[in-house]
């Protein structure tokens, strides 16, 4: 993974609530009524898994919507807690250790626990890994190809999301307290600054897609190097999120939020991402 570093503009390019010239267009932030105290102080709004996926001989898009279409199927017939589904592609770069991500996502871990129980005993379960080997290898190894993570979401995922047409856009960052520092004071800042300038924004741009999520992880092998929790940003498309960027990056209110969270924790570079939706939930 990158060099460690302060927060940067992308970590929050979803902001967008950057002074602007009569005329000019309103840019990004995530369309919200009111600011909302998050859940955390009540444990994680949902559990989320990241499972390493890599090619096999047999890989091509036919034999990829086959299969995507086969494990829907299994999923359906299973007595099992509801999830979504989804798959994450790299943007602009090649990984190491995979080829991309199949995200699951759970109200719980025990919802998590009880799924996979029932998916390794479902013989259509059996015969789906059997099937597939060849076309899509993912990962069931905790803390070696398979990453689970509290999430929390400070607010509900706007109605202008909806993540078609596919692909959407994400960026990732793992970031690590600075020395004295923790949970509580990166809630302050997200609850009392940054909350507040993102409903401040909504009011010049309602339609934006944008939201957030910082995902807090749940096992011990950390592979990227040690962090503390993974911030992630949505986007419908990249196009919204370069302009929220530049909107967020050019702004005195961005540039400030910058300040407060670096005092907070030090991030590695983000990431980017293409966002495909597998399967839904809608309670997710």
């Amino acid at each position: 993974m990158r060099n460690i570093i302060f927060f940067v503009a992308i970590l929050l390019m979803g902001a967008g609530c950057a002074k602007q010239d009569e005329g000019e267009a309103a840019t990004a932030v995530v369309a919200a009524p009111e600011v909302t105290e998050t859940a955390a102080d009540d444990g994680p709004d949902a559990y989320y898994e990241y499972l390493w996926c890599n090619q096999g001989d047999d890989f091509s898009q036919e034999k990829l919507a086959e299969l995507t279409a086969n494990w829907n199927t299994v999923i359906d017939g299973l007595d099992a807690p509801t999830l979504a589904a989804f798959g994450y592609i790299p943007r602009d770069t090649d990984m190491e250790d995979f080829d991309g991500l199949w995200v699951l996502r759970w109200d719980s871990k025990d919802d998590s626990a009880a799924g996979w129980e029932a998916y390794a005993a479902s013989e259509a379960g059996q015969a789906h890994e059997a099937t597939y080997a060849s076309v899509l290898a993912c990962g069931s190894e905790v803390g070696v190809n398979r990453f689970g993570f509290d999430a929390y979401i400070p607010q509900p995922m706007p109605a202008s999301f909806t993540g078609e047409p596919a692909p959407y856009f994400l960026t990732n960052t793992f970031c690590s307290y600075n020395d004295g520092k923790g949970p509580a004071d990166l809630r302050a800042v997200v609850m009392e600054e940054y909350l507040p300038m993102l409903a401040a924004g909504a009011e010049l741009n309602p339609e934006s897609s944008y939201w957030f999520m910082v995902g807090v992880p749940d096992f011990e092998e950390r592979v990227a190097g040690p962090f503390d929790f993974n911030w992630i940003n949505y986007w419908q498309t990249a196009q919204e999120a370069e302009a929220s960027s530049t909107a967020f990056a050019s702004s005195e209110e961005g540039q400030a939020m910058m300040v407060s969270l670096g005092e907070v924790a030090s991030c590695q570079d983000a990431q980017a991402w293409d966002g495909y939706l597998i399967r839904s939930n809608a309670e997710a």
